[in-house]
């Protein structure tokens, strides 16, 4: 059976029809519509095998010159090319009783068939017509026709580590199906079921295994969407600085830059510039990282406070919990001593909460004024909102890495929307390690139906995503959430290494060597290598070190927004682990594997919280290592799960 999606260019009398005699070709065949206005050179676009071609369209009667206009501009296109033009079959709906003039019998391109005679055995007659072509009028056809499925050779990482020239004049990429549907869902019909009018917004989500195209297939769909409504607003938001600035850089440097109705910024960007806009232009200081914020949190966890003494939590677990009531929009202290705290990995008492609360307040008074003010919180003033006229307001929102993104930053996306707007989801549930494990459904999002799922890395080898794999398997919390790749057609490498050391400063020592003999002797051009390093490792430190290896201006700290502006380009890419989500490269280093394994032995938990604490570490440790495309390396102070060691070359010293 043909591979096929909805085929609303049609009218909706034959589309039943068509659909029967399409389906009775085998699934070497796709059935496609053009997405673009300009694109629609006909209301079907037929892929067949040997990378062969046909146009179908549906006639009333005998089509007439201006209906045929786009596609004879486009076969002439091809003729000037030196290719060979595509056929049409027009299916006419009245009997053929039309005396063919002798220009028109004289057109071997065009194939007129009436409307009963296709129904009986169109299949025969499509077969018939293809058009086979060479490779490069195939790319061109696919590139003029469905540029939405086209990706730039500097985009992706489906190529060979090396300083060959691929460029897209020499080698073209394609999303595959599967990719290229999730970019068009439901951009090509109204939605129109009775399910879908009781909400006041459509919202379409997509789940994917890390490598698997989700960011390409965001960029598309958004150039694509701004493209066939250039009157409306689009949103491109995302989780985090670095991936931000690796999209923005695509669009300049190889995209053409962004369209105008387009807007691209990290969630926090985009809070405050909602915030901004309902304060009347009121410019507040976000307290981000612990350097602003510790001062202040200092005042509130120390023993003056009662309930501060009271509590025998962590601080970690105390600012978590604070931080937890503005993610999760609680109101007052009545509903959060009656919440249910799923997924928080420690219980506590309602005695324990009435202290917590106290020191929220605390919190409240200290952080919200316009000169230091918590993101949390004037988050969660946003997204409680009863007015929301004063914010901005877009057509369409895409979200990336939507995993991570915690109620309230969902529940502002949400409110950001036009009435009966469009949101559009990409996650991998398998990465879940920043918040406590949600269902869509629990956040407003109706996804039962409306949901594509990418079961296939294109950026990973099969020895890389095996051996991350293994860290997650038995640990997913939800089977119907977790996203099993597909192994089968994977491409083959090298096995991942992991090198052991006694002391941070050997492993940073061996990092160093490894790393510059992977410049120098290997040749790889430095914007091909990622280096993500845990919290044993500070990313300005360590760029010093590199650069005092490998020479000034080699790498690039992308958690310094001073340094990725406009600075990303032909440099090692140098960040957290926390902040790699979303990002790949052919070659990537992980420092401080052994950071991670430790950060649940170094807590006073209980088992239970312990055994929490260590599945966050190994999703985090998976998402580091599905960042690589061809060659992985890891570093480590502490033996990593024995289970992943037959998956993996270990070298370096012995930790028994």
């Amino acid at each position: 059976m043909a591979q096929m999606e909805s085929i609303t260019g049609l009218d909706r009398k034959v589309r039943r029809h068509f659909k029967k005699v399409l389906s009775r070709l085998s699934d070497e065949f796709i059935v496609r519509e053009p997405l673009l206005d300009e694109s629609k050179i006909a209301s079907i676009v037929l892929e067949g095998p040997c990378k062969s071609w046909l146009m179908i369209g549906w006639h009333e009667k005998w089509p007439n010159e201006t209906e045929l206009a786009k596609w004879r501009r486009f076969n002439s296109a091809l003729l000037s090319k030196g290719y060979q033009p595509i056929k049409y079959l027009a299916v006419v709906e009245e009997d053929l009783k039309h005396k063919a003039t002798s220009e028109e019998q004289a057109d071997r391109f065009i194939h007129i068939l009436d409307q009963k005679g296709f129904y009986i055995d169109g299949e025969k007659n499509i077969v018939d017509l293809l058009t086979e072509s060479p490779l490069e009028q195939y790319n061109w056809v696919k590139k003029t026709i469905f540029p939405e499925s086209a990706i730039h050779s500097q985009c992706t990482t489906r190529r060979s580590v090396s300083r060959v020239d691929n460029r897209a004049s020499l080698q073209q990429f394609f999303l595959d199906y599967d990719q290229e549907l999730a970019t068009r869902f439901d951009m090509l019909e109204q939605v129109d079921s009775s399910e879908e009018r009781q909400d006041d917004f459509s919202v379409r989500l997509i789940n994917g295994v890390a490598g698997s195209g989700k960011t390409l297939i965001l960029i598309n769909r958004a150039i694509a969407f701004c493209k066939k409504h250039p009157d409306k607003k689009a949103l491109l938001v995302i989780h985090n600085k670095p991936v931000t600035s690796d999209i923005k850089h695509r669009f300049e440097e190889w995209l053409g830059g962004a369209p105008s109705n387009l807007k691209i910024e990290t969630f926090h960007q985009f809070a405050l510039n909602q915030q901004k806009k309902v304060s009347n232009n009121c410019r507040l200081t976000p307290l981000f990282g612990d350097k602003a914020v510790e001062p202040l949190r200092a005042q509130i966890l120390c023993d003056i406070n009662e309930s501060y003494t009271q509590l025998k939590l962590t601080d970690g677990q105390i600012w978590s919990e604070l931080e937890y009531i503005n993610e999760y929009l609680i109101k007052d202290e009545n509903e959060y001593l009656e919440y249910e705290r799923q997924g928080r990995g420690f219980a506590l008492q309602k005695s324990q909460r009435v202290h917590i609360w106290k020191l929220y307040e605390m919190v409240v008074q200290a952080m919200s004024s316009p000169k230091g003010y918590l993101p949390s919180l004037y988050v969660k003033d946003l997204a409680l909102l009863e007015d929301t006229t004063g914010l901005e307001k877009f057509d369409h929102i895409l979200v990336d890495e939507a995993q991570f993104f915690a109620p309230s930053w969902l529940q502002l996306v949400k409110m950001s929307l036009i009435s009966n707007g469009a949101i559009f989801l990409c996650a991998d549930p398998n990465q879940g390690f920043l918040k406590s494990r949600l269902s869509w459904k629990s956040v407003g999002f109706n996804v039962r139906g409306r949901t594509k799922r990418l079961n296939y890395s294109y950026r990973t080898t099969y020895e890389i995503m095996v051996a991350a794999n293994t860290l997650i398997e038995g640990i997913e919390d939800d089977a119907d959430d977790f996203v099993k790749p597909d192994l089968e057609k994977m491409e083959r490498g090298v096995k991942p290494q992991i090198i052991y050391s006694h002391t941070l400063q050997d492993e940073k020592t061996r990092f160093l060597n490894e790393l510059s003999e992977c410049c120098r002797s290997d040749d790889i051009p430095l914007q091909q290598i990622m280096v993500l390093c845990s919290g044993s490792y500070s990313p300005w430190s360590l760029k010093r070190d590199i650069e005092n290896t490998l020479g000034k201006g080699t790498v690039v700290n992308c958690n310094d927004w001073k340094d990725i502006k406009d600075n990303i380009g032909g440099k090692i890419r140098l960040m957290s682990i926390n902040s790699c989500t979303g990002m790949e490269s052919g070659v990537t280093f992980v420092l401080g594997a052994g950071e991670l394994m430790n950060q649940a032995k170094n807590i006073d938990l209980d088992d239970t919280e312990r055994e929490l604490a260590q599945q966050e570490s190994l999703r985090k440790l998976y998402v580091a290592m599905t960042r690589a495309g061809q060659r992985l390396a890891l570093f480590s102070t502490e033996k990593l799960p024995e289970r992943v060691h037959e998956h993996v070359e270990v070298s370096g010293a012995s930790l028994d």
